[in-house]
């Protein structure tokens, strides 16, 4: 049984590793196999069992107990001047009690559970949103990464061309050795970008796959997107309309909300404790006495007759009802029920901080993130332009530079600002994607 697992496992990571990883394969994944999602299913069923504890207390509870003993050896009874011989003796009961009224303990105690139950669902979502953005983050790093290494490559192309063609007016006399030299030297470090390139693109790859827990999958690869896949319509939202939806959906902040209200059922239970409280008993039983080696029976002076006095028979006989009612009245515990029930108090008015705070900071995080998505648009579109531009003038002093129009030093400088202005226009669209994403968690 174990190996047909092991095989269906590894199965299903070879099926992953023959295609690549959609972003939203990856945190679809991470939902499911997170181990700090897993822990808070598992503390939320502790939570579900302390809402069925809290609805038993307006049950009755029942219990049943039995017990048998035996006396054995002889022995006098002074008191009473009659020898005592070897017995056994049972008992059997059914006992029950109900709390009546505790000041609405029971009350406050299932609402308590409740909202901790509702609480824990809000947090799996909180741990998913963190989740959700950190993967977010990893993957497009990963994809950055992939587009820096292609420039990279472009420019050893570039460096290789012009490394051959200029070696070959080298070892004609019709240029320099200091102009052959120093492209040779543009050449390895453009190589030396490559391999930096390569193992950034490696290690951010490690690093998703290690969040996602999949290290068994060897080559494993992500799904390219494009600026379309990412579109936002925060640009057409108010800004305002944006904290709105923030504040009502927010799981963290949801969180906060229900934790406040749990200080107040904590507040309302402290206070049960100066009311009475009532409880109902009642308890049914029977028991049974006998002499060891003599029959059960006893002399009816009625009919001057031995009876059947029989385990059976004293059971019937011996029935017993028992019912009461207990009263409890709170009069001075040392200060205790006064000195808990003012702590919750404070811990309520703190927890009704804290939530104002994380509305607040909340706000912030969400402007902040509207101003950067912003930003990181404009700087965007900048990129387009710087990119677009540099290229075009790369590509006529690349020409220039084939018919000897301008120096070497003037070519690798246009070439370094075209290298420069590609990279920079790869890690705007980067932060533009993740910038959107960010919002994007954030409001919905």
């Amino acid at each position: 049984m174990k190996k047909i697992t092991y095989l269906l496992f590894c199965f299903t990571i070879s099926s992953f590793a023959q295609k690549k990883w959609t972003l939203e394969d990856c945190i679809n994944h991470a939902k499911t196999n997170n181990i700090d999602i897993a822990k808070q299913q598992n503390q939320n069923q502790s939570f579900a069992e302390d809402v069925k504890v809290a609805k038993g207390n307006y049950y009755p509870d029942l219990n049943f107990n039995a017990s048998q003993g035996y006396s054995l050896g002889n022995s006098f009874n002074v008191s009473t001047g009659v020898g005592q011989r070897e017995s056994r003796f049972n008992s059997f009961s059914l006992s029950s009690s109900l709390n009546v009224f505790s000041g609405f303990l029971n009350k406050y105690t299932l609402n308590k559970a409740k909202l901790t139950e509702q609480k824990g669902k809000l947090d799996i979502d909180v741990l998913a949103l963190d989740l959700s953005i950190n993967i977010t983050n990893n993957y497009l790093t990963v994809l950055f990464n992939k587009e820096i290494l292609e420039v990279a490559k472009e420019q050893v192309k570039i460096s290789a061309l012009e490394e051959k063609r200029l070696g070959s007016l080298y070892s004609q006399a019709l240029t320099g050795k200091n102009e052959y030299l120093q492209l040779q030297s543009t050449f390895a470090s453009d190589k030396k970008e490559v391999l930096i390139a390569e193992n950034n693109l490696k290690t951010s790859l490690i690093k998703l796959r290690e969040l996602l827990d999949i290290n068994l999958i060897q080559d494993f690869d992500v799904e390219d997107i494009s600026l379309s896949d990412f579109e936002s319509s925060a640009f057409n939202t108010e800004i305002q309309l944006i904290i709105k939806d923030a504040l009502e959906v927010n799981p963290q902040l949801k969180s906060a909300e229900i934790n406040q209200k749990i200080s107040e059922q904590d507040i309302k239970i402290a206070k049960s404790n100066f009311y009475p409280k009532l409880n109902f008993s009642y308890n049914y039983g029977s028991n049974y006495f006998g002499i060891l080696g003599e029959d059960d029976v006893v002399f009816d002076q009625t009919t001057m007759q031995f009876i059947d006095n029989g385990f059976f028979v004293q059971l019937d006989n011996n029935r017993t009802h028992f019912l009461s009612l207990n009263l409890s009245v709170p009069i001075f515990n040392r200060f205790k029920t006064k000195s808990n029930y003012n702590k919750s108090k404070f811990e309520a008015e703190t927890r009704k901080i804290e939530l104002e705070n994380q509305k607040n900071e909340l706000k912030n995080k969400v402007e902040i993130a509207y101003n950067d998505l912003l930003t990181a648009k404009a700087t965007l579109e900048a990129s387009k332009v710087a990119a677009s531009t540099q290229e075009e003038a790369f590509n006529i002093v690349s020409e220039k530079y084939k018919d000897a129009l301008i120096s070497n030093f003037d070519f690798l400088e246009s070439k370094s600002n075209y290298i420069k202005t590609q990279s920079e226009l790869v890690k705007a669209k980067y932060d533009y994607l993740f910038k959107i994403k960010v919002l994007e968690y954030y409001s919905n």
